[in-house]
C-alpha cells in the first residue's frame, strides 16, 4: 500500500465525518473536512505521477472516494434542504448512467481502465465548487447566485451525455480494448 492510496483510503474515512457533520449541523466543521478531503486528493494525484507511484488498486480506489466523497456532500446538502434535491438527483443519476456504462463494456470484454474525460473533469471541478460554496455560505443562504447551480447542471448532463456517446462508440467500434480518453 502506497501514500497516494492511503490518502485515497483517508478520503473515504474522512467522508464518514463529514456526514457526520452535516448531519449535526456544523457545516462550519463539514466545509473543513470537505476542503481536507479535496487537498488530499490534489495531493495523492500529486504524488502517484510525480513519484510514479500509480497503481492498478490506486486507479480505482481514487476515483471511489471521489465519488463517494462528492455523492455524500450532494446527498447530504439536499436532505438539509442546502443544494437542489433536482440536482443531486442529476448527478446520482449521471454517476449511475457512467457505471451502468463501464459495467456493460467490462461485459463485452471492453479490457478498459475507467479514465475522465476534459468534460469529466470540468463537471468534477464544479460539483466540488457548489459543494464548497454553499458549506461556505451555509449561515447566509438567502444571498447566494443560482449561476452555480445552472453551470453545475450544465457540466453535469453533458459530460453524462458525452460519456454515453463514447460508450455508444465503444460497443460499435471492433477494437477492444480502447479507453473512452483517448476519444
Amino acid at each position: 500500500m502506497n501514500v497516494p492510496n492511503l490518502l485515497s483510503l483517508f478520503r473515504l474515512f474522512i467522508t464518514f465525518f463529514f456526514i457526520l457533520a452535516v448531519c449535526y449541523n456544523r457545516l462550519d466543521i463539514a466545509l473543513y473536512l470537505f476542503i481536507i478531503q479535496g487537498a488530499s486528493d490534489l495531493l495523492d494525484g500529486f504524488i502517484a505521477r510525480v513519484m510514479r507511484k500509480k497503481t492498478n488498486l490506486g486507479a480505482f480506489l481514487d476515483p471511489i472516494a471521489d465519488k463517494t466523497m462528492l455523492i455524500a456532500g450532494f446527498i447530504m446538502l439536499s436532505i438539509k434542504h442546502i443544494i437542489p434535491l433536482w440536482l443531486t438527483t442529476l448527478v446520482l443519476l449521471r454517476d449511475i448512467v457512467i457505471a451502468t456504462g463501464f459495467l456493460l463494456l467490462y461485459r463485452f470484454a471492453y479490457t478498459i481502465k475507467p479514465a475522465p474525460t476534459i468534460l469529466g473533469k470540468i463537471t468534477t471541478v464544479c460539483q466540488i465548487a457548489i459543494i464548497l460554496y454553499f458549506l461556505f455560505l451555509w449561515p447566509n443562504m438567502g444571498t447566494y447566485s443560482a449561476t452555480f447551480i445552472y453551470v453545475t447542471a450544465f457540466f453535469t448532463f453533458v459530460s453524462g451525455c458525452h460519456y454515453v456517446f463514447v460508450g455508444i462508440r465503444l460497443l460499435r467500434s471492433p477494437k477492444v480494448g480502447q479507453s473512452p480518453a483517448g476519444s
